[in-house]
């Protein structure tokens, strides 16, 4: 007999990360209530910051600790800064200057950078037109600052996995005033660090019920989950996918906002679980809204639509036996169609309302939708064999468990 050794390839990941998104960001003035300085790193390139109409202004970002700045991204609305300076500062007091020009002629600049501080800002010193400083975003790169996988979660196993909750305390909060969908509760880590974001989305009919079972169990492996319900309970696909990413939106600016429990302990990065059109509103968010990264379409349903284009990675969890979106009528053409993306498909038996609450194997399904969203949204790798490779197998080649699986492993 012959014996293969398996690994795990990491996901990509560049040199740099994104550190400045989601976190808290001052600024000299604002134009109005409509172009706050939060709106230059919500990731949201149809937001933006305005100052007012005068020199000189500042935009500046709190990364929350002291990082190594190797570039800054300035994506500049019509009214942008001939002469401006990148700074950074260990006590937001003292800074040191890293960027100059006196001729920028605004648009999109990527400037690399080398410096050091726990804050970093945008001063500007000339306006390039008669109106203020306006920046779509505001985007700082380098290393170190977060919480690196692993920093606070343990390592996982399949009996930690597999538990109803994971290794992090937990608490809840209600969102006072939902913007753009029906209502809100976070689960979170009362632990210290960052993390994802994950929004949780209902299907027709639904409530925050549907997908209840999922979110202390996400946030105990260290995600902020927002658990939504709808504006109305027949909302469409493409409503939904709308609204996941209000929820995402709202969540980023409730982690950059200060005076809740979540302030703070947004990372910047999104994903998305839903069910039915719920899941179906997934995938419009992982096509539609770049600041998705990961998704968990769950019995998915979305007549009509063409998901080709996705390339993150996404998790199909469908029903062996459902009458309203079995897999070979949604799922299966929308995995075979994704030529770009990273994708796991796993089937198993029970009909439409298996990945709900209070249906279906929850000690399976949320070990795969957990380790899936640690992979792609934490980049941590420990998580990775239980997708791929040895400690997915005895999983995988249960048939009384598992009617289909596909993968693009190794991923």
């Amino acid at each position: 007999m012959t014996l293969t050794l398996l690994t795990f390839a990491a996901p990509s990941a560049s040199a740099a990360d994104l550190l400045s998104q989601g976190k808290p960001v001052t600024s000299s003035s604002n134009q109005s209530a409509s172009t706050p300085a939060s709106a230059a790193v919500d990731g949201n390139t149809a937001t933006r910051w305005s100052s007012t109409f005068s020199d000189p202004q500042w935009l500046g970002v709190d990364l929350g600790a002291s990082v190594t700045v190797s570039q800054v991204v300035l994506r500049w609305e019509a009214a942008y800064a001939r002469a401006f300076q990148i700074q950074t500062s260990d006590d937001g007091t003292t800074w040191t200057t890293v960027y100059s020009t006196t001729t920028s002629a605004g648009g999109v600049q990527t400037l690399d950078v080398n410096g050091n501080g726990r804050y970093v800002r945008l001063n500007g010193t000339r306006r390039g037109t008669a109106y203020g400083y306006s920046l779509w975003e505001f985007q700082v790169y380098g290393t170190g600052g977060g919480t690196p996988p692993g920093n606070t979660v343990p390592d996982p196993t399949a009996a930690s996995l597999e538990a109803t909750d994971g290794p992090l305390p937990t608490a809840a909060y209600t969102v006072p005033n939902p913007a753009g969908y029906g209502s809100g509760t976070i689960t979170y880590p009362t632990s210290s660090g960052s993390y994802p974001g994950v929004v949780l989305m209902p299907g027709y009919q639904g409530t925050q019920q549907n997908l209840q079972w999922l979110a202390p169990r996400l946030a105990s492996w260290g995600f902020v989950v927002i658990n939504v319900g709808t504006t109305t309970l027949a909302d469409d696909p493409a409503s939904r996918g709308r609204q996941i990413s209000a929820a995402g939106t709202q969540l980023l600016a409730l982690g950059n906002a200060t005076g809740n429990p979540v302030s703070g302990k947004l990372n910047g990065t999104l994903g998305a679980v839903g069910h039915s059109m719920g899941g179906g509103g997934v995938m419009a968010a992982l096509r539609d809204d770049a600041r998705f990264k990961a998704g968990v379409p769950t019995a998915p349903y979305y007549p009509n639509a063409d998901f080709s284009g996705v390339t993150d990675p996404t998790f199909f969890l469908t029903c062996q036996s459902d009458p309203v979106a079995h897999g070979n009528t949604y799922a299966v053409p929308w995995y075979n169609s994704m030529a770009q993306a990273e994708k796991l498909y796993v089937e198993v038996p029970g009909d439409h309302l298996c990945p709900m609450t209070g249906s279906g194997n929850k000690a399976k399904q949320g070990k795969w939708i957990v380790s899936f969203l640690s992979l792609w949204l934490r980049a941590d790798t420990r998580f990775g064999p239980f997708l791929c490779g040895p400690a997915r197998d005895a999983d995988k080649n249960n048939t009384a468990l598992v009617t289909r699986w596909m993968d693009t492993c190794q991923f």
